[in-house]
């Protein structure tokens, strides 16, 4: 972002990133800020925070260029901005409606409601986990906005009825994922040693370990392989497991 520092440009973020510190730097930076912010943040002044505000009331207090603010909507709103004043102007609400509001939040609103709904939508199915390393989280996060902006994509492009964003994940779930898992042919076909056929002495017959004989080595076996090809007669220990660790 360092580019895009001192040349004027206006910042609006939400309030798990304003601070009256962070403005304070940007300003320093020429660059402008504005957003909610949080009650609890330091140095807020608590005559904003503790004031007792009617509907449609606003209280505010500036200090090195930075405006904090408290509107009380339904509940009470905080603000802060190093752009604009505390002035109440008429902004349009969802329905249409004209409404007055404090300039911040008017303008707050109107560069950020995209990035709401978007937050919206993308908390109907959480990721978040405490025991998830952070760098993970961002990467979770792009793939969940990488999916969202891709729905928006195609349902601006259907003529007929829209798709949820529930099928949608779905779809993309089927695409990406194998229609049926391969089999496991080791699960199902275990090397397991079996001993040859009774001979006429009432033993078992004994062949030569074909692991021992590639070593020169005499050695018989009454052990083979019924798996694999011409069932190999093998010791048990230890060229029964060499063998198959080198298949």
């Amino acid at each position: 972002m360092s580019e895009k520092l001192n040349n004027g440009h206006s910042m609006y973020m939400d309030n798990f990133y304003n601070s009256i510190d962070l403005a304070e730097q940007l300003l320093q930076k020429k660059t402008y800020c504005t957003g909610t912010l949080r009650s609890n943040r330091k140095r807020i002044p608590e005559a904003v925070v503790k004031s007792k505000l009617k509907p449609g009331e606003t209280k505010a207090m500036y200090s090195n260029g930075v405006l904090v603010g408290k509107w009380k909507d339904k509940r009470d709103v905080m603000y802060i901005s190093t752009e604009f004043k505390n002035n109440l102007i008429l902004a349009k609400n969802k329905k249409g409606q004209e409404k007055l509001k404090p300039e911040p939040i008017a303008n707050y609103n109107k560069f950020m409601s995209g990035i709401d709904r978007q937050d919206q939508m993308n908390s109907y199915y959480p990721f978040l986990r405490k025991t998830v390393r952070w760098y993970k989280k961002i990467g979770i996060h792009v793939i969940q906005m990488l999916l969202l902006n891709s729905y928006n994509l195609y349902n601006q492009s259907q003529v007929g009825s829209k798709m949820t964003l529930y099928d949608f994940r779905l779809s993309i779930l089927s695409e990406l994922l194998p229609a049926y898992p391969k089999p496991r042919l080791d699960a199902k076909r275990k090397h397991i040693p079996k001993t040859h056929e009774i001979g006429k002495n009432g033993r078992a017959l004994r062949k030569r370990c074909c692991v021992c004989a590639e070593k020169k080595i005499r050695k018989d076996t009454s052990y083979f392989c019924p798996i694999c090809p011409n069932h190999p007669s093998i010791c048990l220990e230890p060229c029964f497991a060499k063998f198959h660790h080198n298949k």
